[in-house]
């Protein structure tokens, strides 16, 4: 039959089993484990630092781009502005010009109403000059039919 040995729990824990490798001691495990976060640590702030330095320099070329616009800008604002003065000086004297070229434009429309009302005045005066030219032309005829009239009356005689 089979026969059973029964070994006691001290001998069972004192027999360990034939290991093939060797093992580290406990605190070098640890020791690695802290170094490797340490090292993620490390490789993550200093990851974070690259990242941030990269930011900065780009908002700082962001910001000298901004300067550039702003004084580009601020530029074209002072053109600008030197423009609207010089054609509000303009727009000033065109309007002196207009309102002389206006008073210019009623004396003229006074001049030729007076002018006209004188035109007017003056063909009726031609008219009746006309028609009085006519007139002393007609009895200047029928004075010479008179004349030659009295010629010949006076040869007859």
């Amino acid at each position: 039959m089979t026969e059973y040995i029964y070994e006691s729990e001290d001998n069972l824990a004192r027999s360990h089993a034939p290991r093939a490798y060797k093992t580290f001691p406990k605190w070098a495990k640890w020791a690695i484990i802290l170094f490797l976060w340490g090292l993620l640590v490390f490789a993550t702030y200093s990851l974070a630092q690259y990242y941030m330095g990269n930011i900065r320099q780009q908002l700082n070329q962001i910001q000298q781009t901004n300067e550039t616009n702003v004084q580009v800008l601020t530029a074209k604002l002072a053109d600008l502005e030197h423009s609207l003065t010089a054609h509000q000086e303009q727009a000033t004297v065109l309007q002196q010009q207009f309102i002389a070229v206006e008073s210019e434009l009623g004396a003229v429309k006074e001049e030729m109403s007076l002018a006209g009302d004188s035109l007017s005045s003056s063909a009726d005066t031609k008219q009746a000059l006309g028609e009085r030219i006519t007139a002393l032309s007609n009895e200047l005829g029928e004075l010479r039919k008179l004349i030659k009239k009295l010629e010949e009356a006076a040869r007859v005689y």
